[in-house]
């Protein structure tokens, strides 16, 4: 017999039998036990229950009075809850919304029904945004969902700012409101949301909450307040006025803020910035490395202070089967550019290039931004927060062509189009942009039957692509052609290091691997030599940068050491 048919003839038969017991369960009939729960009956079958929740199993066959009982009532749960799971029972669909999804959870906590209880945590953590997320948190706290429980908390601190705004925290008791307020990890900007947060909290309910207002003050750093809004905040509400010791505290700030322009509390996590170099990981297959799983790790390193901050990486889930290259905006959004994840690959007609952003707000992380038609070897660029995908070889008849064609996405309308074509056609370039131009060094021209082939000619030339105009411009060409080379912008100036090359035009002579770093200066459109590196050095992409700059300095992250 087929397989195939087989199968579907077994999901038929599943799906009758299913029906079959719905229909009874609405016409009442063979009903062997009826659950009550605030006084609503929901007559069902034993099986049916028991076949679901362990906890009705075992009650229906422990031998004891529940056995023969014909009504089972619920104690502390709701009557909707009991509803939607009864349904799910009999439909295999949950119907769950923001208003029940507790107490669905609840429920089947109380059920043990734990396929429905991930529902729920999926559900919550899938509609978590910042009107809903101290809820969750307390909630997942209570019932002892752990990874709910540390999603919502992470959500809360990072969205702080937001959260601080909504009706719901004005909700929370006391001694919650002071373990947020302490928290060094709050991501917010200003510390006078902190201080008007503590002053909407205590005015939410006056009576039972002014005796807690001293002890909420002194969690706030109201020396990192600045002196109008204190100044105004007194002013506007008389629960501090007429509270000395708060007065006190508010004087007390604004005569230190007076005396020292540097206060020495410390700042909390959102009033810190420093530049990071991003390094997102890759599949790890044929490369060698001490620490293993780390490979497919994406993380931020601080040379300040020379920690790392891991981040989540664009493969997890159906994210990115693997990575080819990115960028980082003038909004500092983060976009990556690869191929679709197997799991997702397996449900597309076609290939294609998948393009991620890393999302700052929610909790999502990544999310696919947009698409484009599948090449390989390609550069990506960014010039105004539009993105630029750049030459690239695609196949065509078996045949694999290097194009000089440039696509545009604007991630403000959300829409493609060309524009002008790249002076000749590249793959295995590199793009950087100086002050709103793209500059686009290096790589190779010619078309190859085979993608692994060692590329015919090394290009050592460099355009210029005006956005305004839309319009390349080439400009002058490097000491040597290559290709596998990083490149980084420092002090307006456009380092490339590295690379498979050789010394000036390609006309075929010997390649090697390089250590020469070439510094190109787009004001005067010239180049000159840097101080080489201390080995050569290969990225370990053919279209992705090894090399960035913060603070003036350069830094090269991993890559392959050259013979």
């Amino acid at each position: 017999m087929n397989p195939k048919a087989e199968e579907k003839r077994k999901q038929r038969h599943s799906l009758t039998l299913l029906e079959q017991v719905k229909r009874m369960k609405e016409s009442t009939q063979i009903i062997d036990v009826v659950l009550v729960a605030e006084g609503e009956k929901f007559p069902c079958h034993k099986v049916v229950l028991a076949a679901f929740s362990a906890y009705f199993k075992a009650m229906f066959t422990c031998g004891l009075a529940e056995c023969v009982q014909r009504e089972v009532v619920l104690h502390d749960v709701s009557a909707e809850s009991v509803s939607v799971i009864l349904h799910y029972m009999y439909s295999a669909e949950l119907r769950l919304t923001n208003h029940n999804v507790q107490t669905v959870a609840l429920a089947a906590y109380f059920m043990q029904m734990e396929e429905v209880c991930n529902a729920c945590q999926k559900y919550m953590m899938d509609h978590m945004d910042a009107s809903n997320c101290l809820g969750i948190y307390y909630f997942a706290n209570h019932i002892g969902a752990e990874d709910l429980c540390d999603q919502a908390r992470k959500y809360v601190y990072q969205h702080f700012a937001e959260v601080s705004l909504q009706e719901e925290i004005l909700e929370i008791e006391f001694q919650q409101l002071m373990n947020l307020i302490k928290s060094d990890d709050l991501n917010i900007s200003r510390e006078e949301s902190i201080l008007d947060l503590v002053i909407r909290w205590v005015k939410h309910s006056r009576e039972s909450r002014l005796e807690h207002l001293v002890e909420l003050l002194k969690q706030v750093r109201l020396v990192l307040v600045s002196p109008s809004f204190l100044v105004e905040a007194r002013k506007r509400n008389t629960i501090i006025l007429c509270n000395s010791e708060c007065n006190d505290m508010f004087e007390e700030a604004l005569k230190t803020i007076q005396l020292s322009s540097h206060p020495s509390l410390s700042l909390r996590y959102g009033m810190e910035t420093t530049d990071l170099l991003l390094c997102i990981g890759n599949n790890s297959q044929g490369i060698r490395s001490r620490h293993g799983s780390y490979a497919d790790a994406s993380f931020c390193y601080a040379p300040a202070t020379r920690k790392t901050y891991f981040i989540s990486s664009p493969k997890y889930g159906e994210g990115l089967g693997c990575v080819c290259t990115g960028v980082v905006t003038e909004k500092n959004d983060i976009i990556v550019a690869g191929e679709a994840s197997a799991v997702k690959m397996s449900r597309q007609r076609t290939r294609n290039i998948e393009i991620y952003r890393y999302r700052q707000r929610g909790n999502h992380f990544w999310h696919s931004l947009c698409t484009t038609e599948l090449r390989e070897l390609y550069a990506l660029g960014t010039a105004h927060n539009d993105l630029y995908v750049i030459g690239g070889q695609m196949k065509v008849k078996n045949q694999y062509l290097v194009t000089n064609c440039v696509e545009k996405y604007s991630m403000e309308q959300g829409t493609w189009r060309s524009t002008a074509p790249l002076p000749v056609p590249l793959a295995c370039h590199m793009v950087v942009t100086v002050k709103d131009k793209l500059y686009v060094l290096g790589g190779w021209t010619p078309q190859m039957d085979l993608p692994d082939e060692e590329p015919d000619r090394l290009s050592n030339r460099t355009f210029q692509y005006d956005p305004g105009q839309d319009k390349w411009v080439e400009k002058a060409p490097m000491k040597f052609s290559k290709y596998r080379f990083s490149t980084a912008v420092v002090n307006g100036e456009i380092y490339v290091l590295g690379g498979i090359g050789c010394l000036g035009y390609d006309r075929g002579q010997t390649r090697k691997c390089l250590d020469a770093v070439e510094i190109y200066n787009p004001d005067g459109d010239f180049w000159r030599d840097g101080p080489p590196m201390p080995s050569p050095l290969l990225s370990l992409r053919t279209n992705s940068t090894s090399a960035g700059s913060v603070e003036g300095k350069l830094y090269l992250c991993g890559g392959f050491h050259g013979a």
